[in-house]
């Protein structure tokens, strides 16, 4: 967060006497830094990134190696302060700004630019005295006197400008004391824009006071060109900008000046919201996109995905129907190519077209109930190979748009929630072709199709025709299908059934794909496990049996210690009990009654519930004492407001907790589990059947197969999370299921051998390192609630408040969840590296040869 007073020095005599000033009223001044800087600003050929609210800029000082590079947000001036978003770093050589070491800068630039090639759209050059500012010792502000040069080819511009920016150890109170001082005793006039804003006006000739803002313009020029309603929209906008008044505008553009009126009236409320694809991009923790799954060319531009699926190959291991998938695309095409007239859309938006119509069923196979949300996240998980970034994400923008919950009444909620960046433009052009596709998908079964030709401008509407032997009911359904189509283009479709004739033949383009495979996704297991001696002869219900009489001895022996409550290990040990008894219910649950085990289980669940919210409010605090520890002692009690909460907070969940443990309802659970605990027959599944055909049901006999099964619970997760967007949500249950093949490896560790050590050492690894990415998550959204609500709970969803500020008092809580975010970024960032040790060829083998062992040991007793 950038913090700064600016002013425009007005009278040469001031600049000379700031040039050798030595105090600031009770503020004193280092020496000046004299520096020659030229600055260029770079976005792409459309100013995605001003459409975004943010520019980027490269600053190179003469005589200095390497350049920095700056993200800032646009305006943020407010009561004379400015205050910006900014992302700051040093780039060694002059690169591609995508070759930049930050990650997190990096990554930013690539969801600003949605990876639209990047090229200079101004430079500036200053001269530049820079005085550091102390209160006694204390550095709390830099001092710039600048000699800014904007040029032209036919003009150019010479002005001065002073700048106060707060350091880390200045305060708002401290820029007041100074800027007071400086507008006593000085001629200046106060600047609200920053120097990219004003090279901006002197580059296009703008007044400093229009409707629009500067993100608001180009987030109109991005749509100014499309035939829809936010096209016509943003025409207005742009035109009453210019200065046009209503009645020259609505002979101009052909509008009723009452339209022209509400749309002003309303964005003058709501601003930018009139459009539904207006929310800013913040980071979601929904995906955590890693740029170096995209290619670039040999510039370091022009994103693209040429390692990605082909829609072979996305085809066969979705089981995407072939012929209906077809169908789909042919009748998406034909009405694009018919109502062309008015959506003039070209070919690359025709071609997108085609792959989402081909798609649209991909996510059935995953989960029919919500294919078009997996369908989203398959498509940015599996990117077709050559698309470039922006085009991903616009597929995967369609088809999520296809889902019926979406109506025009909700499109800028929908928008909201997609947490897919792109600019207005594309998201634009994906909404329309979205309306194709939701038509054109009524006609995927039976031999219903649109023809070309058959779709026909009549008075005041469009007929589109539909053939096939259902025709009439088809009719119904369009009707209700088109209602996104007519409110982007203000026309009405009127379907009815047509007779074919021999010379009318649907368009048939063959496309590579083919076969069926199935899609999983599977969320399994979690908690600990306990080695024990077993042999290979043994039942697993005889095994399961050791395992809960254990766990369930452990959990008592430190249910004193829980209730006590001096030592916060002794309600973890006794948590840790619960999640593996939970775990062994899992792996064995295909040999246990789960009628008879099915009441104790969820003993377990209320008492692991009761158990949780103290656990989880000790780990948070150790985390955050962990934290304090490595700041310097002054600090040591930055986040004492934020354990004042935490501790109110960790009395009332105890209170609720010691209430369920002296419950008639978990002694009766711990009173039946022991009477049943002391016979495994009683809950254990005949090794027969009704008519005595033997059931596997012995270790030696099941194991491989649990263990293949567990192995490739985790290997499916290869296809969600190794791609160029990994879904946060995905990597949690990652941890479950590798906990469940952790602990299946701990049960039977003595069958096993001694090879299977190692192996659950590297999967304790995959889980903390999962297990601390999933409490950063957690962590992040209940300091983002606490720094909003001053309460302790989950947020409704993660909040950006570095435009807001911070609470008075809290900076250090607020320091402690950038810590946070930094930290998940790492995590993020590192988890390949640990994802790849589990799942090596060398790791399938490895259990391979475990199994060799317990057969050994079986053959051997």
């Amino acid at each position: 967060m950038e913090i700064e007073s600016k002013f425009l020095v007005l009278d040469e005599a001031d600049i000379q006497n700031l040039e050798t000033l030595s105090q600031l009223g009770d503020y004193s001044l280092s020496e000046g830094t004299v520096q020659v800087i030229e600055d260029i600003f770079l976005d792409t050929t459309k100013m995605v990134l001003m459409s975004e609210g943010y520019f980027l800029r490269l600053r190179k000082e003469t005589g200095k190696k390497g350049q920095w590079l700056t993200i800032k947000s646009l305006g943020g001036f407010e009561a004379g302060v400015h205050k910006r978003e900014e992302y700051v770093s040093f780039l060694p050589e002059e690169g591609s700004v995508l070759e930049c070491p930050d990650i997190k800068i990096r990554n930013r630039i690539f969801e600003l630019s949605s990876g639209f090639d990047l090229i200079p759209v101004m430079k500036l050059k200053q001269k530049r005295l820079v005085r550091q500012v102390k209160l006694g010792e204390t550095q709390v502000a830099e001092l710039s006197l600048d000699r800014v040069s904007l040029k032209s080819e036919t003009k150019e511009k010479l002005y001065s400008e002073l700048e106060i920016e707060l350091k880390a150890e200045g305060t708002l109170q401290d820029l007041q004391a100074i800027t007071e001082y400086l507008l006593e005793n000085y001629n200046l006039g106060e600047n609200p824009f920053s120097k990219f804003e004003r090279a901006i006006f002197f580059k296009n000739n703008f007044p400093e006071k229009t409707l629009l803002n500067f993100r608001e313009r180009a987030f109109c020029m991005q749509l100014e060109d499309q035939e829809n309603v936010y096209g016509k929209q943003a025409r207005i906008l742009l035109s009453l900008d210019k200065g046009l008044n209503t009645s020259e505008l609505s002979l101009f553009l052909k509008v009723p000046e009452s339209e022209i009126e509400t749309l002003r009236s309303g964005f003058e409320k709501e601003r930018l919201a009139v459009f539904p694809f207006s929310s800013e991009i913040n980071a979601s923790g929904e995906f955590h996109f890693q740029a170096g799954h995209c290619a670039p060319d040999k510039n370091g531009e022009n994103i693209s995905f040429e390692k990605g699926w082909t829609l072979e190959t996305l085809f066969e291991l979705y089981g995407v129907n072939k012929t209906r998938a077809e169908k789909i695309r042919d009748n998406t095409l034909i009405l694009f190519d018919g109502l062309f007239p008015y959506h003039r859309l070209g070919k690359e938006e025709r071609e997108m077209l085609s792959f989402a119509a081909l798609l649209q069923d991909i996510g059935t196979s995953v989960s029919p109930e919500e294919k078009f949300k997996m369908g989203k996240e398959i498509l940015l998980t599996h990117p077709l190979k050559g698309l470039k970034l922006h085009e991903l994400r616009m597929l995967a923008l369609i088809m999520e748009l296809q889902s019926p919950g979406i109506s025009v009444k909700n499109l800028s909620s929908a928008f909201e929630e997609s947490h897919i960046a792109l600019p207005p433009e594309i998201k634009n052009k994906a909404l329309i072709l979205a309306s194709f596709i939701r038509i054109a998908d009524l006609l995927k079964k039976g031999d219903l199709k649109f023809l070309p030709g058959r779709i026909r401008q009549i008075e005041g509407a469009v007929e589109v025709e539909i053939f096939g032997q259902d025709a009439d009911k088809a009719v119904k359904r369009a009707e209700k299908r088109s209602e996104l189509w007519e409110y982007l283009f203000g026309t009405k479709l009127l379907f009815t059934p047509g007779k074919e004739t021999n010379e009318a033949e649907i368009i048939n383009k063959k496309v590579e794909e083919s076969g069926e495979a199935k899609g999983k996704e599977e969320s399994k297991k979690e908690n600990k496990g306990l080695k024990f001696v077993v042999r290979p002869e043994n039942s697993m219900a005889m095994v399961a049996q050791k395992v809960f009489s254990q766990q369930f001895a452990r959990m008592l022996a430190h249910e004193k210690g829980t209730r006590k409550g001096e030592d916060i290990e002794e309600l973890h040990d006794m948590r840790v009990s619960i999640r593996r008894m939970r775990a062994a219910a899992k792996v064995f649950e295909a040999y246990l009654d789960s009628k008879k085990l099915g009441p104790h289980l969820k003993g377990l669940k209320s008492t692991l519930g009761a158990l949780g919210d103290v656990r989880d409010l000790d780990v948070f605090r150790e985390k955050a004492e962990g934290y304090l520890k490595k700041l310097p002692p002054e600090k040591e009690h930055d986040l004492d407001p934020l354990f004042a909460v935490l501790a109110e907070e960790r009395e009332k969940s105890r209170k609720n907790m010691l209430i369920y443990l002296e419950s008639e309802k978990y002694s009766s659970f711990k009173k039946e589990f022991s009477e049943d605990l002391a016979d495994y027959e009683f809950w254990a599944l005949p090794a027969t059947t009704k008519k005595h055909d033997a059931l596997p049901h012995r270790i030696r006999d099941v194991l491989p197969s649990i263990l293949y099964a567990r192995f490739a619970d985790i290997s499916a997760y290869s296809e969600w999370v190794e791609g160029p967007h990994v879904y946060v949500e995905r990597l949690h249950r990652l941890r479950i299921a590798a906990k469940g093949l952790r602990y299946t490896l701990e049960f039977f560790g003595e069958v096993l051998g001694k090879e299977v050590e190692p192996m659950i050492e590297e999967f304790k690894a995959l889980q903390n390192h999962l297990g601390d990415l999933h409490d950063a998550v957690l962590a992040i959204d209940l300091l983002d609630n606490y720094l909003q609500t001053g309460e302790w709970g989950l947020s409704e969803g993660r909040k950006n408040f570095g435009e807001k500020g911070i609470p008075k008092g809290l900076k250090g809580v607020e320091a402690y969840r950038v810590y946070r975010e930094e930290e998940l970024q790492t995590l993020l960032d590192t988890f390949p590296e640990a994802w790849a040790k589990v799942q090596s060829e060398e790791f399938r083998q490895r259990i391979g040869n475990a199994i060799n062992n317990m057969y050994k040991a079986a053959t051997s007793s």
